[in-house]
């Protein structure tokens, strides 16, 4: 197959668009009017949503896609983040210490991987794909009602999301990106030692 054609896949448009458009969202915050923000921000959340569904559908998986996917994910909800600090500061202030905390973690979830395998690896667990539901919902919500417990919640899900991350890291070492649970890589590790068990035929 050409190169051309499996770089400029769809999935992979959509990630390197949302990735692109982010910047966009930072002038469109300050405006008077939000309008324009929450539709940008609802397009761009949307091909989150959309370009790894494509990728598996159309059996267009690749690790260039992956890394674009969780590349374009990293600037999407961290910008998510800022904004909330922005735009709602009276709905962050009281979970401030857990924010640092989430950042902390966050952090420790991309050095364990370089220490140990001399890469970043972004796993996309059920727990951080959920959050990333939550957090797209969480901004549009916020300019509706009071999210203060919402961010709570979201940030308590974060810990336990990353606290798997640092388990299978640390029990299962280097893993498929898309590796959904701690359970997920416990089975793919026993279907290995299986494999390697058979005999010969």
């Amino acid at each position: 197959m050409d190169v051309s054609k499996r770089v400029l896949t769809v999935p992979n448009v959509l990630s390197l668009f949302r990735l692109v458009g982010v910047p966009l969202l930072y002038p469109l915050a300050y405006r008077d009017d939000p309008t324009l923000f929450l539709l940008w921000f609802i397009l761009l959340g949307l091909t989150d949503f959309i370009d790894g569904k494509l990728a598996r559908a159309w059996n267009q998986t690749t690790v260039l896609g992956s890394f674009l996917d969780s590349i374009a994910d990293l600037a999407y909800y961290l910008s998510a983040a800022y904004f909330m600090i922005v735009l709602f500061p009276h709905f962050i202030t009281p979970n401030m210490p857990f924010l640092i905390g989430f950042f902390i973690i966050l952090a420790g979830s991309m050095v364990i991987p370089f220490v140990k395998f001399g890469k970043v690896i972004f796993l996309h667990t059920n727990l951080t794909r959920l959050n990333g539901v939550l957090v797209f919902l969480l901004v549009c919500g916020s300019f509706l009602f009071d999210t203060t417990l919402m961010i709570t919640g979201i940030l308590g899900i974060y810990y336990i999301a990353y606290f798997e991350i640092y388990l299978i890291f640390l029990k299962y070492g280097e893993v498929d990106r898309d590796t959904r649970s701690i359970f997920m890589a416990n089975a793919a590790r026993n279907n290995r030692t299986a494999d390697s068990v058979k005999p010969a035929t």
